[in-house]
């Protein structure tokens, strides 16, 4: 997340944009009804992204993405785009739980956690041989080793073989 972009900002922006690809532009009640608030919370929120040089916006006026906010919206967007599918196509989440997790997590990823897991996926997704055996493997897998919200009270356990100490020593 940038300094100057709180994570309602990101949904705000990553709204206008998302908007502004689907129907061209974007309005007030738009983005109200997206994000489901009021028109007056979307007015300050303009006002906080164009002070802050992500949006062209006056009121009553066409609101648009200036550089900036074109190129930090975008890589928002795809951050959830790629969280979305590595949820629904590899782990085979539901698309609502699994878009609500990859809105929570394109705000809090450091570079350096997103720069490795996007390779992870460039990796399963490059190699047909991996990305077929890997989904097959883990469908079977998945059937045999179940793991459910009501069970997580040692994730420890699923991880390996080998035991995990108290002390964090592996």
């Amino acid at each position: 997340m940038r300094k100057d972009l709180t994570e309602a900002l990101e949904d705000y922006l990553e709204a206008i944009y998302d908007i502004i690809d689907a129907k061209g532009g974007v309005r007030v009640k738009d983005i109200a009804q997206r994000l489901d608030v009021k028109n007056s919370s979307v007015t300050v929120a303009l006002r906080s992204l164009r002070d802050s040089g992500f949006i062209n916006y006056e009121p009553y006026g066409v609101i648009s993405l200036t550089e900036t906010g074109l190129s930090e919206a975008r890589r928002l967007s795809e951050t959830h785009q790629v969280f979305r599918r590595f949820f629904v196509n590899i782990l085979g989440v539901d698309r609502e739980a699994a878009n609500e997790t990859a809105c929570r997590l394109e705000h809090t990823m450091s570079p350096e956690v997103m720069a490795r897991f996007l390779q992870f996926m460039k990796f399963i997704s490059t190699d047909t041989d991996i990305e077929a055996n890997w989904g097959e493997a883990f469908t079977r897998f998945c059937k045999t080793n179940n793991v459910s919200p009501g069970n997580l009270a040692s994730p420890a356990n699923y991880m390996s073989s080998k035991k995990h100490s108290v002390t964090g020593a592996r």
